[in-house]
């Protein structure tokens, strides 16, 4: 038996961080545990709130999707402290970003405190009287909060009504009227067993179960499960195309399969080079994948058709030779994954959590499977598209290089930026643009001439002009290659100033798009260290204190103190950013 979930209140260092302490498991029923638990704390006005998991032995999808949620809506903080390996496989940071992860409840309150303050749109209103915080330190108090339940007729059955409830009045019956008969006595419960693994099944349609009458309330739970279905697909649709890569895509398919099918663990099989492997799991270590590989005629794919089907493993279309791995790793549901009449994948789910797939729940998951399919292609066009467009920038880096004083400079100057933007948390969803108007910064320089590049004297101020103007001639370039607007805002402000002296539009700070700040220290730090027709070259050294002397005037000093940290311990490790191999367009 899986350990015994405990949730315990911890006193905390400081009074604005609530800590709670959870040992066990939170897996698929404990969902309504945590959602009372985090709702009692926004009820409470409670907004940061750390979770010591270090006795805690493992995370469902589903509870990792409810703390995703909540610190999504931005009215809770969550930190988690001290969680292990087990823990953290559904909260991998590029899925779950707003949830903070520390290695202790101090550096999770720390964490939390800097953070910025969550704003509780479920803040009770003043004159309703709410408990305070220290009515939740004793187990008594917290035991009654977890254990509150909805007000719902739970004693009502399909099959048995409760009698009104008479007057109380003495009468007889007529002479001529059968005596009444003495009310059924219920039946005794039976203790609870340990219930089996139930085998999963799927009704087939020409077997379909005779209806079944349900109670008000056994059709109001089957109407509110639709209704959080429905509303799954319809967020979940608009969350899919927003993904800008496959591998994420997938693990948010996985997840939200996990959570709403309500399965054990989930594995997606994607084609490559002919063949089927592990791209993606949940609930399931990658050990046991590791070389598994299958092919087209194994996986007798050309018996599926072009619908998705969802299948119990025993009537998959497989051989004894497949089935048999897949029970080792405890698959009990199978389906193809169709992309544009190509089975692109094979999708392998787990044993049922509580009961078999009801008819609802498999027309769910094929909806589901329909909106990822059509999510996938449009980012396997956007990935093609992307090749492409990278292909254009190596030789646009060639040209560029080949044309002005460039040459050699681009790979130092590109890791440089890679590494400073990951270490100021620049928006993953434009690294990339970060690192394309980074290469292509200085393609306008192909339509100055070669004269005044490498004149070894001063520049005339005609020629000044026309060296300013590189910088809309590159964005006019790019625009016409259909790059986005944020490479074109990087390669239009890349020479401009934070005190306003820079060019072509004198833009002063802030007003200067982040990524143009950073081209511009990490562009003059590299232009610092090579030699000129005018200068030699400076010193690491040198060229670091002359960024220092230049803080909060040419350059954002929210840019050269984390870039000179960088470079203090370059010079100290002795290890150079530059000669790290990134793989700075894969983002």
């Amino acid at each position: 038996m899986p350990p015994k979930t405990v949730i315990e209140k911890s006193q905390s260092p400081s009074p604005e961080v609530t800590v709670f302490k959870i040992s066990g498991t939170l897996g698929y029923h404990e969902k309504n545990t945590l959602e009372k638990l985090l709702g009692e704390c926004k009820r409470r006005n409670m907004t940061r709130v750390v979770l010591d998991v270090e006795g805690l032995t493992s995370l469902g999808g589903g509870c990792a999707k409810i703390l995703r949620d909540e610190t999504d809506s931005g009215q809770l903080a969550i930190s988690l402290a001290g969680a292990k390996s087990t823990v953290l496989k559904f909260l991998q940071k590029d899925q779950t970003p707003n949830v903070l992860i520390a290695d202790s409840v101090e550096s999770a309150i720390s964490a939390l405190l800097a953070a910025p303050a969550p704003t509780n749109s479920g803040v009770p209103p003043e004159d309703l009287e709410v408990e305070s915080d220290d009515d939740l330190v004793s187990d008594e108090s917290l035991d009654k909060v977890l254990n509150r339940t909805e007000e719902e007729p739970e004693a009502a059955t399909a099959d048995v009504e409760p009698e009104p409830v008479a007057e109380k009045t003495e009468s007889k019956p007529a002479a001529d009227e059968p005596a009444p008969k003495p009310a059924a006595e219920k039946p005794t419960p039976r203790p609870a067993a340990e219930k089996p693994v139930p085998e999963p099944v799927v009704a087939s349609p020409a077997q379909k179960p005779a209806p079944v009458e349900l109670s008000d309330v056994d059709a109001a739970k089957q109407l509110r499960k639709r209704i959080i279905q429905y509303n799954t697909l319809f967020s979940i649709n608009s969350d899919f195309h927003r993904i800008e890569d496959r591998g994420s895509l997938i693990d948010l398919f996985l997840l939200t399969t996990i959570a709403q099918v309500g399965v054990e663990s989930a594995i997606f099989l994607e084609k490559n080079e002919g063949y089927y492997v592990p791209s993606a799991m949940k609930g399931v270590e990658a050990d046991e994948l590791r070389g598994f590989a299958l092919s087209h005629d194994q996986l007798c794919l050309d018996k599926w058709g072009q619908i998705c089907d969802v299948l119990t493993l025993d009537k998959a279309p497989f051989g004894d030779d497949v089935k048999a791995p897949f029970l080792s790793l405890g698959v009990a549901y199978v389906m193809p994954f169709i992309v544009q009449g190509e089975v692109r994948g094979v999708i392998l789910l787990g044993q049922p959590i509580k009961n078999a797939m009801d008819e609802d729940t498999i027309d769910f998951l094929k909806i589901l499977i329909s909106q990822t399919a059509l999510a996938y292609e449009s980012r396997t066009r956007f990935e093609e598209e992307n090749e492409r467009t990278l292909g254009l920038v190596h030789t646009l880096i060639s040209m560029i290089e080949e044309n002005t004083l460039a040459r050699g400079n681009t790979e130092m100057l590109s890791s440089y930026v890679y590494s400073l933007g990951k270490k100021i948390h620049y928006p993953e969803e434009h690294l990339r643009d970060l690192m394309y108007g980074t290469v292509l910064r200085d393609i306008g320089m192909i339509k100055v001439s070669d004269l005044i590049l490498r004149s070894p004297r001063e520049l005339m101020p005609e020629e000044w002009e026309i060296i300013k103007q590189h910088p809309i001639d590159g964005a006019q370039m790019l625009e016409k290659m259909r790059f986005s607007e944020h490479t074109l805002a990087i390669v239009i402000g890349h020479h401009e100033r934070f005190n306003g002296e820079g060019y072509p539009a004198g833009i002063v700070g802030q007003d200067i798009p982040l990524g143009a700040r950073i081209v511009s220290v990490v562009e003059s730090y590299a232009a610092m260290l090579q030699d000129r027709p005018t200068r030699p070259g400076l010193t690491r050294e040198e060229a670091l204190n002359t960024l220092k002397e230049n803080w909060g005037m040419r350059y954002d000093p929210e840019v050269v103190t984390p870039f000179t940290e960088m470079i203090e311990d370059e010079i100290r490790s002795g290890e150079r950013v530059s000669d790290k191999k990134f793989e700075i367009f894969s983002v």
